[in-house]
């Protein structure tokens, strides 16, 4: 069976194998013992022992059953019978997992091995000594329990040490909508050299009013490009995506709210960046009030009527975007469900009211008016609404 999560993967198994002069390709050691059979090893046994210009790169093979993770590395020397020695230390994960945070960990090990080699033919003996292979399945054993139970290993052999950590892998966030609206959350130079040309397109139109098919229209680059590279800049913690600004949505505050209270260094930021232009600054006071009023069940306008933030020299754009930047307060959405499937095919647009889809989306997706189409489910008895 599959694993549900692609991020989820410990490794199956470790294995050594070198090039025998006389037998060829040959599993010098693996852990767990024959998990590799022959005849599945001899299938990729070419790409295990490569050609020398693939020597000393990452290689990753998918078979059916397996992804085989290798760095294989030639040592030449006039020792070995034929002048040269050939072998690849390999990870062993499931066919569809996530391997890249392996990677460094398969060529620092390898290299390992290598030094291990050259000062005392410690692979090329394990062919011919049971105790050394012992000592090799040892080695193997402790760095495939540790890092699958410890996510981190400490070797020692022949007085030599090795420290070994996987790496922390953020997951790929998920492909941005046509009407998702990135926001800025760190100050960033896309000026740099190291941002691509197509971020460096993108960048000027995010503002976070612009949604993802705006950008793609202002920058003229097709959506799909545009929602990749929002999508990277997502994944570099320099956007998130929040939903066209209405004044029918809903926000809450976060625990985060206390901390604005407490850090008196952000009062002048947060001024500077919610006051209405070309007037009098909004009071530290009035802002957190305005945020504090942000609960379940009022609407970011019932908010605004109570408010009034145009006479308390409040931007209520700029109010929302610095709030959900900070982390100070967040969207709830409301999802619409059809109770009873046998009323999808009666309800007006039923096929979205399946609780996946918020109605921000809905309404984006249909081309509908966000307040036309709540005032219509709130009438249906067939229809429950989820805030989440």
């Amino acid at each position: 069976m599959e694993p549900l999560d692609p991020y989820d993967n410990p490794i199956k198994c470790i294995f050594v194998c070198h090039f025998h002069h006389t037998a060829g390709p040959k599993i010098l050691c693996q852990v767990p013992k024959d998990f590799l059979s022959k005849d599945t090893f001899e299938t990729v046994s070419v790409y295990m022992i490569p050609k020398g210009q693939l020597q000393k790169f990452i290689i990753t093979i998918t078979t059916r059953d397996n992804k085989i993770l290798g760095y294989p590395i030639q040592i030449n020397d006039q020792k070995y019978l034929r002048n040269a020695y050939y072998f690849n230390l390999c990870f062993v994960c499931d066919h569809n997992s996530y391997t890249l945070h392996y990677e460094p960990i398969v060529k620092k090990l390898s290299t390992f091995l290598l030094n291990l080699e050259i000062e005392d033919n410690f692979l090329s003996k394990s062919d011919q000594s049971e105790k050394s292979q012992e000592e090799l399945l040892c080695l193997m054993s402790q760095v495939m329990e540790d890092l699958n139970l410890y996510k981190r290993c400490t070797l020692i052999a022949r007085q030599s040490i090795i420290y070994l950590n996987v790496i922390e892998v953020s997951r790929n966030p998920p492909t941005p909508l046509d009407f998702d609206v990135p926001l800025l959350v760190s100050e960033i130079d896309f000026l740099d050299e190291q941002w691509d040309l197509t971020t460096r397109q993108v960048a000027p139109f995010i503002d976070g009013v612009n949604h993802v098919s705006k950008i793609s229209k202002l920058s003229k680059l097709d959506i799909e490009v545009v929602a990749a590279c929002i999508q990277n800049l997502v994944y570099c913690n320099a956007v998130s995506l929040v939903d066209l600004f209405r004044y029918s949505n809903m926000y809450v505050c976060t625990t985060k709210i206390v901390q604005l209270a407490r850090n008196k260094s952000r009062y002048n930021e947060a001024i500077s960046a919610i006051s209405r232009p070309g007037g009098p600054k909004a009071t530290f006071k009035d802002i957190f009030t305005v945020f504090s009023a942000m609960r379940q069940g009022s609407r970011f306008i019932d908010v605004c009527l109570r408010f009034n933030p145009v006479s308390i020299n409040i931007d209520e754009r700029n109010l929302v975007l610095y709030g959900l930047a900070n982390g100070y307060i967040r969207q709830l959405r409301k999802y619409p469900v059809v109770l009873k499937e046998k009323d999808v095919s009666k309800t007006f647009m039923g096929n979205y009211y399946n609780g996946l889809n918020s109605l921000n989306i809905i309404s984006c997706f249909t081309n509908s008016d966000v307040y036309q189409l709540d005032e219509e489910i709130e009438r249906d008895i067939r229809i429950v609404s989820v805030w989440k």
